[in-house]
């Protein structure tokens, strides 16, 4: 990277010369383009300009974070790269050569948010670049952070789930309107499909597994319990974050158009009482009876499915048959742990976890190495993220969950 004024000594020395020091730290990050348009599988690229590259520093394009591994020519403008990175926030995606390419040193990777004064002559980086949630920030000649556009215009732009935000999070905190599909109060019958709105994901649709006197939605101190009675063989729940099941016009990605993760934080006090427990995509169709996932067209999953606690994945593209893979990983009673499953938008899932008890509001996530999964998901199909639950015998597992968080990679 070219950084102004980089070696301080310099400066030092010639103040002792009688010459003014002046203080000047800032980088302006640099940026270039691609050559030729790259698939979401390349793992080398060509840039049309060096741009102050260097082995083990970052391009960041479109939502996309990718790290320079070894240089094929003399010039640094051919890399071999690694993709996807992010703690799988933003899965690789094609891009075109109209697209801007930003070279970030280590320090320019950066996962916070800027507001209110800056003065650009003094600032760090310019611009101010926020790597997860890709959100790019200028200073303006008024003094004032002003956050830019250009580089999230392939967001979907009709679709409302997170307001035109690359990242929301539901946190359980605020005022949810919940009732039945008909408008009426909220139903804890068997197979009755309840709606609930005022969420930052959107609109958000769930079924009933076995009636109840206990909802398996309650929003309380900051966290959902989906327990339910508790008391109940199969009981549990299904839930479709940002959208609404069967109406394929609401779906939240198309696969081969734009892809994006689903991510929660969950507590499970009793791993023994565990039927299942799974976080994941699925075709938007009509909610299926007991969460028999397995019978939906295609499908990405990763969670709790059996009563030892072990977490596993699991994909099936239409006709294509089950795919499976253990993450090696056991759950334990009462640890909290995120999952995630996110789904490029050429419609190839990859899964993560974290270890027990991470950090609630960034949590470090393990990416899960797949042998066997299934081929790309069919271009076209409309995707939605989805929550499956159901306990076993009549002892139920205690499931909270502390956040659900929905992440596009355009």
């Amino acid at each position: 990277m070219k950084m102004l004024l980089r070696n301080a000594t310099i400066w030092f020395s010639l103040a002792l010369l009688g010459f003014p020091a002046v203080v000047q730290a800032q980088v302006q990050v640099d940026h270039t383009t691609f050559t030729t348009a790259i698939t979401a599988t390349a793992t080398s690229i060509t840039l049309t300009a060096a741009s102050g590259s260097a082995a083990g520093e970052h391009l960041y394009v479109e939502g996309e974070l990718l790290q320079l591994q070894s240089a094929v020519n003399a010039s640094t403008t051919e890399w071999n790269v690694r993709r996807g990175l992010a703690q799988g926030a933003t899965p690789a995606r094609a891009h075109p050569t109209t697209a801007i390419v930003w070279v970030l040193d280590a320090e320019e990777g950066r996962n916070f948010n800027v507001a209110g004064t800056c003065t650009a002559g003094t600032e760090r980086f310019l611009p101010f670049i926020n790597t997860r949630e890709n959100r790019i920030y200028d200073c303006s000649s008024t003094g004032f952070w002003v956050e830019r556009d250009a580089d999230r215009t392939n967001v979907l732009s009709a679709n409302t789930v997170c307001g035109g935000k690359l990242t929301c999070r539901e946190e359980f905190n605020g005022g949810h309107a919940v009732m039945q599909d008909d408008g009426t109060a909220k139903s804890l019958t068997d197979a009755e499909e309840n709606f609930v709105y005022g969420s930052p994901l959107g609109p958000i649709e769930y079924r009933e597994e076995q009636t109840k006197t206990a909802s398996s939605w309650v929003a309380i101190n900051g966290e959902l319990d989906i327990s339910g009675d508790n008391a109940t063989s199969a009981e549990g729940v299904e839930i479709v974050w940002g959208a609404v099941s069967d109406a394929a016009l609401n779906q939240v990605i198309e696969v081969g158009t734009n892809g994006a993760c689903i991510s929660a934080m969950i507590t499970v006090a009793d791993i023994s009482a565990i039927d299942e427990l799974v976080i994941g995509w699925r075709q938007n169709e009509a909610f299926v009876d007991a969460i028999t996932y397995e019978t939906y067209d295609d499908y990405a999953i990763i969670g709790i499915q059996d009563t030892a606690g072990d977490v596993d994945v699991e994909d099936e593209e239409a006709a294509g048959g089950v795919q499976n893979d253990d993450a090696v990983v056991v759950w334990a009673d009462g640890e909290r742990r995120a999952l995630k499953v996110c789904m490029s938008s050429g419609g190839v899932p990859t899964f993560y976890y974290t270890a027990a008890s991470p950090d609630n509001e960034a949590p470090l996530y393990v990416p899960v190495t797949t042998t066997n999964t299934g081929d790309a998901l069919t271009a076209g199909d409309g995707m939605v993220p989805f929550l499956g639950f159901l306990i076993s015998g009549t002892d139920g597992p205690n499931v909270t969950i502390q956040w659900v968080q929905l992440e596009y990679a355009p």
